[in-house]
């Protein structure tokens, strides 16, 4: 594959497993799915099921030019691009196809984040147990568990705003 712009921005698989990767997107239409090199003994270069070392899994051509920013979720299922049309876009990372479009900024949007899940914790508090001895949670911690269960996108842009957004 030959890239006619430069890579803008990379991001490398959060959960490690048989099959790392890692993505770029960049100043062209082109967002790649790169495989991440092990580092093992080397097979032969001509050994059978080997694949040359450069070559990217997969590659989507957009519509859209310059993807600044691109980052993969902590889960591994989704992946985010904030491009110079002020969009910030959802892909899943298995098809590689466009999700969402979150639209919002008024100029070109160079950075995306995805919060972190944080975990239960520790609790206490107004709670106590129903008659079947399901725990029971006050309104306030219920919604401070789901605030903290929700999948957030953040996006930054050159118009010196940041928007947030729950994203499945």
């Amino acid at each position: 594959m030959l890239l006619t712009q430069l890579v803008l921005s990379l991001s490398i698989s959060p959960t490690p497993g048989t099959n790392p990767y890692f993505m770029t997107s960049s100043a062209d239409t082109i967002i790649a799915k790169h495989p991440l090199p092990i580092l093992t003994a080397a097979p032969a270069p001509d050994a059978p099921g080997t694949s040359p070392p450069n070559e990217p899994i997969k590659v989507i051509h957009t519509k859209h030019y310059g993807q600044q920013s691109i980052v993969i979720r902590s889960d591994g299922r989704i992946f985010a691009t904030a491009g110079w049309d002020s969009r910030i876009r959802v892909y899943s990372i298995k098809t590689m196809k466009e999700l969402a479009v979150l639209k919002w900024h008024r100029e070109g949007c160079y950075a995306v984040a995805f919060g972190e899940i944080l975990d239960g914790g520790g609790g206490g508090g107004e709670q106590g147990g129903d008659s079947d001895g399901r725990e029971v949670l006050s309104v306030e911690k219920r919604r401070e568990k789901r605030v903290k269960e929700t999948h957030w996108v953040a996006g930054g842009a050159k118009d010196g705003k940041i928007s947030l957004w729950e994203i499945y």
